[in-house]
């Protein structure tokens, strides 16, 4: 099983991992990600990223993807889809072009096939993460959000089967993950067995947990329509 934990920055993804790995440990993640080729090639990132250095960390995403197969259990923090939502802002900024974004968007939408699931973590009023200082962190909360919204579009896309970012015939599910890191184990344990594959359509334990569900516990509903 290949996973992934996607989201805007500073919501516990990190420390979703750490947690998942001690429950399920015949997972690992990769010891390099995203952050080192950002710092091994002094790239500009978030908000001062360009059309090169965004290419650059899409390129290492999808060789570090392609690194695993099918059969072995792997846990990414993040993946091609972070790179797509922090790409659209740009783009939605002026900052890369329609063209850009589009190419971005067919390489993303081929190399999600690579994946079985991707666990989205939304931003939330319940159990908020707090805001951790980081060198490659951008702080400007208006922007978290902005990411955020750009992500919750993204699983709009996914559930409507538009094909816009998901291949409508081809694509692993995105699912919902929040509350307290208690709970977003607990919810995790809904979707993965003790031994870490997911069940079964016959004997899966899913409940529907929807955006608006999440909304109607104290989300913003607040969502970019384009992107």
């Amino acid at each position: 099983m290949k996973l992934a934990i996607s989201g805007t920055h500073c919501t516990g993804k990190s420390t979703f991992i750490k947690d998942f790995l001690k429950n399920w440990p015949n997972y690992e993640t990769p010891k390099e990600s995203y952050r080192n080729v950002i710092k091994k090639k002094k790239l500009p990132h978030s908000k001062e990223g360009t059309e090169k250095s965004q290419r650059l960390i899409l390129d290492a995403l999808c060789e570090q993807l392609q690194k695993y197969s099918k059969s072995d259990n792997v846990i990414f923090d993040r993946c091609v889809l972070d790179n797509l939502a922090y790409s659209a802002w740009l783009n939605l900024n002026g900052k890369v072009s329609d063209k850009f974004l589009d190419e971005c968007r067919i390489i993303v939408r081929e190399a999600l096939k690579m994946l079985d699931i991707v666990f989205f973590i939304p931003l939330t009023k319940i159990a908020p993460v707090a805001f951790e200082k980081d060198e490659l962190r951008e702080e400007d909360l208006v922007y978290r959000e902005e990411i955020d919204n750009i992500f919750k579009v993204f699983v709009q896309s996914y559930q409507q089967a538009d094909g816009r970012v998901f291949d409508a015939a081809d694509a692993p599910p995105i699912i919902e993950i929040f509350g307290s890191p208690e709970e977003r184990i607990k919810l995790m344990e809904l979707y993965l067995d003790k031994d870490g594959k997911a069940f079964g359509e016959e004997t899966s334990l899913i409940s529907d947990i929807t955006l608006e569900e999440a909304a109607n516990a104290g989300e913003d509903k607040r969502i970019i329509t384009d992107f």
